[in-house]
């Protein structure tokens, strides 16, 4: 699998490291003709020491990760809701610090941030995206509120 490197948002703040990722994706496999099965896409991440993935909003989408290596409990991962301009809010987000072995997801209409705090041991995650099909997607109007559900951790 091939990589690319993940971009660097220009807000990230002045004691923030400005190290990125590498992003890989292993399968994209569309939704059933059928709509009765959804589509997903899976792939890798890469966080080289003090490396960070830059928030990211997952729409619809579901997101599962699985930490598969790195230093204990260096990782941090924070969900929030987005601000009403889709950015990630530090102060309302849910954090935490995760070691190998561990999983987390990241529900619908929510945005993630994933950080490596090591000073020298890189972290490998897997993921899969998925994709709602098109009977799970539900019309939401610009006025409508979106509730989340709650991060969910797995150890």
């Amino acid at each position: 699998m091939t990589g690319a490197d993940l971009p660097a948002s220009k807000k990230r703040g002045r004691d923030e490291s400005k190290v990125t990722g590498r992003a890989a994706q292993a399968f994209n496999i569309p939704s059933e003709p059928t709509n009765t099965f959804p589509g997903y896409i899976a792939g890798v991440l890469a966080l080289p020491p003090r490396g960070i993935k830059d928030a990211e909003g997952v729409g619809l989408c579901a997101q599962v990760f699985t930490v598969v290596s790195c230093q204990p409990g260096s990782l941090e991962v924070g969900v929030a809701d987005p601000n009403d301009e889709g950015e990630f809010l530090f102060r309302s987000a849910q954090r935490f610090l995760l070691s190998a072995g561990e999983m987390f997801q990241v529900p619908p209409m929510n945005v993630y941030r994933v950080e490596n705090h090591s000073k020298t041991v890189p972290c490998k995650l897997t993921w899969v995206i998925i994709k709602p099909t098109k009977q799970q997607q539900p019309e939401i109007e610009e006025e409508e509120s979106v509730t989340s559900s709650p991060l969910s951790i797995r150890r």
